[in-house]
C-alpha cells in the first residue's frame, strides 16, 4: 500500500506542483486587482445580471469589502478549474489508466489488495488537493502583505478552503467511481470532466432560475458557497457532511465494482 501511494505522489509531483503555482498566481493576482475594484464593489454585484450573480454566488452584502471580494474570487470558475482538474486528472486516471497501460499487473503483482491499491490513490489524490490549497492560501498571504489589503480574515480564508477541499472529495470520489468501471484514461477522465460540468450547470441554473431551485441539491456545488460562510462566518457543517458523504459513499462503490470486475 505504501509503495503504490508513494509511486501515485512521484507520478503527479509535476502536475501538483503545476497546479499548486496556478492556484498562488491566481489568488496573489486577484488581491491585486483589490485596488482597482474593490471601491466599487458592491455596486458591481448590485447591477450585475442575474445570471453571471449566479454563476459566482455572489451577495449584494458583505461585512467585510475584503472578505466579500475574496469569497467571489474563489467561486471564480477559473479557480474551480484550476483545483478540480488536478482531481479529476488524478482520480479519473487512477484506475483506468493503470488498466490502459497495463501498469496495473505490476501494482496488484505486490502484496497489497484491490481495496489498499484504491485507498492508497485515493489518499495520494487528497494530500495532493490540500497541497494546492495551501498554495492558494499562500498566494493570499503574499498579495496582503504586497498590495496591502488589510482586514482578511485568514480563520474564513481556511474554513474557505476547507470547504473546497471537501467539495475536491465528493468529485474526487465520483471520478475514482467512474475509472473503476472504465479500462481508458481518456475515457474516465472525459466522463467525469463531463460530469462535473453538468452539476455546475445544474447549480447554475438552479441560481439562475428560481422556480427550479429544488434542482440544485443534486448537484455538489450546491454546497459550496464562500459568500453565505463569509456572511455567517461558520461553515455549514450540512454542507460538508453532504460532500462527506457524496464522496465516501461513490468511493465504496467503486470499490466493490472494482473488486468484483475482471481486468482485460
Amino acid at each position: 500500500m505504501k509503495f503504490v501511494f508513494l509511486a501515485t505522489l512521484r507520478n503527479n509531483k509535476i502536475s501538483t506542483l503545476m497546479l499548486s503555482l496556478a492556484a498562488l498566481l491566481f489568488s496573489f493576482v486577484f488581491l491585486a486587482t483589490f485596488d482597482a475594484f474593490g471601491d466599487m464593489f458592491f455596486e458591481m454585484i448590485e447591477t450585475m445580471p442575474q445570471g453571471f450573480r449566479a454563476l459566482i454566488k455572489a451577495s449584494g452584502e458583505y461585512k467585510s469589502e475584503e472578505m466579500g471580494y475574496l469569497a467571489v474570487g474563489f467561486r471564480e470558475p477559473i479557480y474551480l478549474i484550476i483545483i478540480l482538474s488536478f482531481v479529476i486528472a488524478s482520480s479519473a486516471s487512477a484506475i483506468a489508466k493503470e488498466i490502459e497501460r497495463g501498469t496495473i499487473f505490476l501494482l496488484l503483482s505486490r502484496p497489497v489488495s484491490r481495496e489498499q491499491f484504491l485507498f492508497a490513490k485515493f489518499a495520494a489524490t487528497l494530500i495532493g488537493t490540500a497541497f494546492v490549497l495551501c498554495f492558494a492560501i499562500l498566494g493570499t498571504w503574499l498579495g496582503s502583505i504586497i498590495f496591502e489589503v488589510n482586514e482578511i480574515d485568514y480563520n474564513l480564508i481556511f474554513k474557505i478552503q476547507l470547504n473546497v477541499f471537501f467539495l475536491a472529495l465528493s468529485i474526487g470520489g465520483i471520478s475514482y467511481l467512474v475509472s473503476s468501471v472504465l479500462s481508458e484514461g481518456g475515457k474516465a477522465l472525459a466522463i467525469s470532466s463531463g460530469l462535473t460540468v453538468l452539476m455546475f450547470f445544474i447549480e447554475f441554473l438552479a441560481d439562475s432560475l428560481p422556480s427550479i431551485d429544488w434542482i440544485g441539491f443534486i448537484s455538489v456545488f450546491h454546497y459550496y458557497d464562500p459568500s453565505m460562510l463569509v456572511n455567517t462566518e461558520s461553515i455549514s457543517l450540512i454542507n460538508l457532511s453532504t460532500l462527506i458523504i457524496v464522496g465516501f459513499a461513490c468511493l465504496g462503490i467503486s470499490t466493490i465494482m472494482f473488486k468484483r470486475r475482471d481486468i482485460p
